[in-house]
């Protein structure tokens, strides 16, 4: 028994050596082995390798992708977007090639540019609009990606020379416009109507990053950098016609062919000139102080005798024009006037009223087609013509005075539609039409119609006279700019108005100058 304990206590205390020196031989191991910095290479967190050097990595991948550099003429690429690069301190010197790590990059995602991220936001702030009608009418922004923002900066001064003579930017930027002697112009502001921010980053080279300020004012103009339309000139062809054939208003076509400075510039058979529909991504707006002489028109008085034949007339006197200077702010979005507010009008000379004598002393229903009342007081604005505007027709004119300003009938005729329950700032109120009134002139097929209005003076049914006033100037409805607006001048108003033969949207409509 005491001879199988003995036993015992030495095989304990042979394993016991054994263990002791296993330990002091890896110890000694351990400590023979040194510490290594790697770098972890991680895709959406997802760690796909181990690299010697972040930085020669980043190298390599810089001299891989020779092609992207040369395309948007930067000095370096960058990794792709989801792609973290950590430090690691290990034992274990084993770690992947670099050749290794980029062809994995590249199968799963695309390398980045260093630029500039520009966010245009359309929406306009307005705390007068329920959130609701905001939700309604939110646009998406649009995102555009540069090299840098210089190449930004110079598309747009180049957009705004599109809508504006050269010199007379420079003249402002300069503040170097000739004063206002006694008439003239100048430009008071331009800016951007749109929210632009900027940030820096890294951008994938998949998406579209402009590199040049002639590319990007393209797209800028027309919304895509795609070619445009052209059209070769014919024999007969004018800049009106060409623009009429092709749904562009002249400003249109002067904006779109810049070697045109006017409507009357001369063409040539073969010349090639360029018809695209421009459809700018932001709005450029120049507002400008005007003074100016217009000519006062003369109206026409009719009188009636009862001792004359029915049908029976004479001039009485002859008209003369009058001339008034007018005082006015002009507001111009991406080339086309949207708006006036007036300041003055001092009447120079007074006008003259031409005053034709007619036989029959009570108003008739029926309208005399050889005299037309102008809707409005004078003198007025021509904001929109009876022509194509933003690719689609303007199916009357607009007229532009001051808000509640009164309206005229333009002849005689029955009132047959009073629409008067909408509010100001009520775009889609009578599917934008606003406060309007229908006559039917009860001859030839003709009827008029007039949009806008702040208030109306007349009923459906009623016999209204030439130059009777029916209704005030106003902006209800579909309106440029909507109201209520971020400046007090500008707020939309006008008259539009409408000749039609035939009931309207069921005959066909005129030009309303035709009638005068």
């Amino acid at each position: 028994m005491k001879k199988k304990n003995k036993w015992s206590i030495s095989i304990i205390s042979v394993i016991i050596i054994l263990v002791s020196a296993l330990f002091l031989v890896g110890f000694k191991l351990v400590n023979n082995k040194i510490p290594h910095e790697l770098y972890a290479v991680y895709l959406d967190g997802t760690k796909i390798g181990v690299v010697e050097s972040k930085e020669n990595l980043e190298n390599y991948i810089n001299d891989m992708e020779q092609q992207l550099r040369e395309k948007y003429n930067v000095s370096k690429i960058y990794t792709p977007k989801g792609v973290e690069i950590k430090k690691i301190i290990t034992y274990n010197d084993k770690h992947d090639s670099n050749e290794y790590i980029y062809n994995k990059l590249v199968k799963e995602q695309n390398f980045t540019v260093k630029g500039i991220i520009i966010e245009i936001d359309p929406n306009e702030s307005d705390t007068d609009d329920s959130a609701a009608s905001k939700q309604e009418t939110k646009k998406e922004k649009i995102i555009i990606n540069v090299t840098s923002k210089d190449v930004f900066d110079e598309a747009i001064i180049s957009l705004i020379k599109a809508f504006i003579p050269e010199e007379e930017y420079n003249a402002y930027i300069e503040s170097n416009q000739s004063p206002i002697i006694d008439v003239g112009e100048i430009i008071e502001s331009i800016y951007i109507k749109e929210n632009i921010t900027y940030k820096e980053g890294y951008i994938p080279a998949n998406q579209e990053i402009f590199t040049s300020k002639d590319t990007l004012t393209k797209y800028l103009l027309y919304g895509t950098t795609k070619e445009q339309d052209t059209y070769i000139v014919k024999s007969g062809d004018t800049i009106e016609s060409i623009a009429l054939s092709h749904k562009l208003n002249a400003q249109e076509f002067l904006i779109a062919n810049p070697e045109f400075t006017s409507i009357n510039n001369l063409l040539y058979e073969s010349q090639k000139v360029v018809v695209g529909l421009i459809n700018p991504i932001i709005s450029i707006v120049i507002e400008k102080h005007v003074v100016k002489e217009e000519i006062a028109k003369y109206a026409t008085e009719i009188k009636y005798d009862n001792n004359l034949v029915i049908g029976y007339s004479y001039t009485e006197r002859e008209g003369e024009n009058g001339l008034d200077k007018t005082t006015n702010k002009y507001q111009y979005i991406n080339g086309q006037l949207a708006d006036v507010a007036f300041i003055t009008s001092v009447e120079i000379k007074p006008s003259v009223s031409k005053i034709v004598v007619k036989g029959d002393r009570y108003i008739p229903s029926v309208a005399d087609l050889s005299y037309w009342a102008w809707p409005t007081n004078r003198p007025y604005t021509i904001t929109s013509g009876y022509e194509y505007r933003w690719g689609s027709f303007h199916t009357g004119i607009d007229i532009s005075l001051a808000f509640g300003s009164p309206i005229y009938a333009a002849n005689n005729g029955t009132v047959t539609m009073v629409a008067n329950n909408c509010i100001r700032g009520d775009t889609k109120c009578n599917s934008g039409r606003g406060n309007y009134i229908i006559i039917d002139h009860n001859i030839a097929g003709y009827y008029t119609q007039y949009m806008h209005l702040a208030s109306v003076s007349v009923i459906q049914g009623q016999t209204v006279s030439r130059g009777q006033r029916i209704a005030s100037m106003g902006n209800t409805g579909n309106v440029v700019p909507t109201p209520p607006y971020n400046s007090s001048s500008f707020a939309g108003t006008h008259l539009h108005f409408e000749v039609w033969r035939g009931q309207p949207y069921i005959g066909y409509h005129i030009n309303p100058f035709s009638i005068y």
